[in-house]
This record gives C-alpha cells, sequence and structure tokens, in this order.
C-alpha cells in the first residue's frame, strides 16, 4: 500500500495509480497540514496556498502550492508578492481565503509591486540607453 501522491493527502492510493479514489474523483480528503483557525493566519503553510488542478490539460490531476510555482518559475520579489496578493484573492472568491484578509487590500498590492516592477524595467532601460 502506498500513500496518495497528492500534496497534503494522507489516504492510501489505489494499487494501480498514484492517488486515491477522493483525489482521482475531486472528492473532498483528509489534509495532513497543520492549519491555524480559520479566525487566524500564522504566516505559515496554510491551505489557502494550495489549489487541486483536477482536469489539467497535460498531467494527471495534482495540488499545486504557490510558493512552489514561485520558485520553479524564478519570479522576483516583487513579482512573488504581487502573484500571491492574486492568488488570495482568487482563493477568498472560491470561499478558502486568508482569515481577515479582503479584495481591495490584495488589489492595493499588485497595484503597489506592480508599480515597482514597471519602475525596475525602466530603470533598466535607462542603464542600456
Amino acid at each position: 500500500m502506498t500513500q496518495c501522491k497528492t500534496i497534503g493527502c494522507s489516504s492510501t492510493a489505489l494499487p494501480e495509480d498514484d492517488y486515491c479514489v477522493g483525489c482521482l474523483t475531486g472528492a473532498p480528503k483528509t489534509r495532513t497540514l497543520s492549519t491555524p483557525s480559520k479566525d487566524t493566519s500564522s504566516g505559515g503553510d496554510n491551505d489557502y496556498w494550495l489549489a487541486e488542478i483536477r482536469h489539467p490539460k497535460r498531467l494527471d490531476p495534482y495540488t499545486a502550492e504557490c510558493e512552489d510555482l514561485i520558485e520553479t518559475l524564478g519570479m522576483s520579489f516583487q513579482e512573488g508578492e504581487a502573484f500571491k496578493a492574486i492568488w488570495r484573492k482568487c482563493k477568498a472568491r472560491m470561499g478558502d481565503g486568508k482569515p481577515g484578509d479582503s479584495a481591495l487590500r490584495n488589489a492595493e498590492k499588485v497595484h503597489h509591486f506592480g508599480g515597482r516592477m514597471v519602475a525596475m524595467e525602466r530603470q533598466k532601460l535607462e542603464c542600456t540607453s
């Protein structure tokens, strides 16, 4: 018996597959992450940083983690912060947001870090001319 390969799933995988029945069908499953109460935010690992990809274009179903995508794509600090703000805004819209957060706050963060990216790109152009 092997454990399901979906990040955070503690179920046993089917003998002929890498995933459990719940992950294959999209049914809710048990998470092994220690998640703080929905009323607080620890600043650490939380389920709102996970996104289940149930019907991917090319791969088997999997769970993506925000931080992994930021690192894999080599995002700058500003890009990562803007991406995280968009992620939090979308997760909140899905009913799984960061406690105490707001859509406006995340939109403001995207605006701020987007502005920093523009300034940095302009600075690069000025240095090369």
